[in-house]
């Protein structure tokens, strides 16, 4: 991990932020801000570009951008030869002497004589008018309006911006639109660029993942029901009824009844005896990875907040007090101090 990389977590984190939160505000991919964070150059776009979120990404962490950006291009010097072929320029035309001057406007006389006396020999009557250079910069300029217009009528428009929400039962599932990483659900009033047909993609260890292509031309409310694998995921639209059952292939679409009992289920979950329990008694960053390494959940729950998870995991969190943990039903205890960032395996 780079130093910059380094000091950007440990700022974002001691705020009790997510990356997803980071990115809300910035308008900057999650996948970008892990990339940075991470020190992943090869994940980046064009040097000018990242060096852009970078900056954006210090300051909205109340950070001073300058050091880290000396310590980026430590990490990522600028391609050799650049400044000089900035500083190459339109190369200096060697001052013309007066004579050779006269001596071109003399040939441009005699031709342009020679085009009028050949015009009236063959059309029989007055020389017609020969086009000068400034009568075909107009002709040229006439010419071009269609041409122009045509321009103006395949000039990309502005990408019109919509949100995205998410929300996966079970928790803790990692979304994907077109590839693009939107973080563990759920994923909230994301913004992404209105489209009519974009994949959805939405992953958890031990559930069957769900792919499937959704219009985003508009704001949309999702829900998505992963289902132990071997059964078919499900995905329904909250601001409409679900569509009437039908077979296929592909993903199944829940009926009314199935999607009315999701609907009607308690949003906590019962918590089985060899679960770890973790009850929140004020807001706090936490990510959780299951054995594999694997995000299982990332947020910043507020206060009240109760979440179940199986034995087994790491749990890290930007506020240890807030935090408390009960394992296989015993004493719940908080994690640690006020602000402290804490991890631990349970």
């Amino acid at each position: 991990m780079t130093s910059f990389g380094a000091a950007l977590r440990q700022a974002r984190e001691g705020l009790g932020l997510s990356t997803q939160d980071v990115a809300l505000r910035t308008k900057i991919r999650g996948d970008y801000l892990r990339a940075l964070e991470d020190g992943n150059l090869s994940a980046l776009p064009e040097r000018t570009f990242a060096r852009s979120y970078l900056t954006r990404y210090a300051r909205e962490l109340g950070l001073d951008p300058q050091p880290l950006l000396s310590d980026f291009d430590r990490a990522l010097p600028a391609p050799a030869g650049s400044s000089a072929a900035t500083r190459v320029t339109t190369p200096v035309r060697p001052a013309r002497r007066p004579g050779a001057l006269w001596a071109a406007l003399a040939v441009g006389a005699l031709l342009i004589a020679g085009a009028a006396a050949y015009q009236f020999t063959r059309g029989g009557g007055s020389p017609q008018t020969a086009v000068t250079p400034a009568a075909g910069a107009a002709a040229g300029g006439a010419a071009g309006t269609g041409s122009g217009t045509a321009g103006a009528a395949t000039t990309p428009q502005a990408v019109q911006t919509v949100r995205l929400t998410v929300k996966v039962t079970p928790p803790g599932a990692r979304v994907y639109l077109d590839n693009r990483d939107l973080g563990t659900a759920p994923v909230l009033a994301f913004p992404v660029d209105a489209r009519r047909q974009a994949e959805l993609r939405v992953e958890l260890a031990g559930r069957e993942p769900l792919r499937q292509a959704v219009d985003v031309s508009r704001s949309r409310d999702l829900r998505v029901t992963l289902n132990p694998s071997g059964k078919a995921s499900v995905l329904t639209d909250a601001a409409r009824p679900a569509p009437p059952p039908r077979t296929g292939t592909g993903a199944t679409v829940a009926g009314s009844a199935a999607a009315g009992s999701a609907a009607a289920a308690p949003k906590p979950t019962p918590t089985p005896a060899s679960a770890v329990k973790v009850t929140y008694s004020g807001p706090s960053w936490t990510r959780v990875t299951d054995a594999a390494g694997r995000i299982v959940f990332e947020g910043t729950p507020p206060a009240g907040t109760v979440k179940a998870f199986p034995k087994g995991v790491t749990i890290r969190t930007g506020n240890a007090a807030a935090v408390s943990v009960s394992v296989s039903g015993g004493p719940s205890a908080p994690l640690g101090q006020s602000g402290q960032v804490v991890t631990r395996t349970f």
